[in-house]
């Protein structure tokens, strides 16, 4: 029941930042009614569980979204640069990277962050490592050295 009523939370707090309309009540009816038509047939699919509803993480991701951003604008400069410098190497390269996050949705996120910052791309996730494509060694090294997983892993009080 907990994690319905983070569900229904969750949903209401990112219907209202979408819609912003908290003036018209047939709009906030619509979005009560769907929200409560969302979160019933998750609940008779069997989906509000730890992976479909992560209550439990969702305060460690607000610490965390910050920390992504952040790597997303600097390796966006770092490919711009490179694209505009010719001089900048263009080294791409396929590394295996090791991982130790224990829960299914860290390993996602951790996966994901990795795709999500412009130069590296996530392509297979193994029990114990990554297949990671990286368009340079500077990209390949920070990924190693392991800073993006050490944050993934607060978020499961690692």
């Amino acid at each position: 029941m907990m994690r319905a009523l983070s569900l229904v939370i969750l949903l209401a707090v990112y219907w209202a930042l979408l819609s912003g309309q908290f003036h018209n009540s047939f709009l906030i009816t619509c979005g009560v009614v769907c929200i409560a038509f969302v979160c019933w047939m998750a609940m008779r699919m069997g989906l509000v569980d730890d992976e479909g509803a992560p209550a439990r993480y969702y305060v460690g991701l607000l610490l965390y979204v910050p920390y992504i951003i952040w790597q997303v604008i600097l390796a966006n400069w770092d490919v711009l640069k490179r694209i505009w410098a010719s001089e900048l190497p263009i080294d791409p390269r396929l590394t295996r990277i090791p991982y130790s996050t224990r829960a299914g949705f860290v390993t996602v996120t951790y996966a994901n962050s990795i795709t999500l910052t412009p130069g590296t791309v996530t392509m297979q996730v193994t029990e114990t490592e990554m297949l990671i494509h990286s368009l340079t060694k500077e990209g390949e090294d920070s990924l190693l050295e392991g800073d993006m997983e050490r944050q993934c892993k607060k978020l499961e009080g690692g």
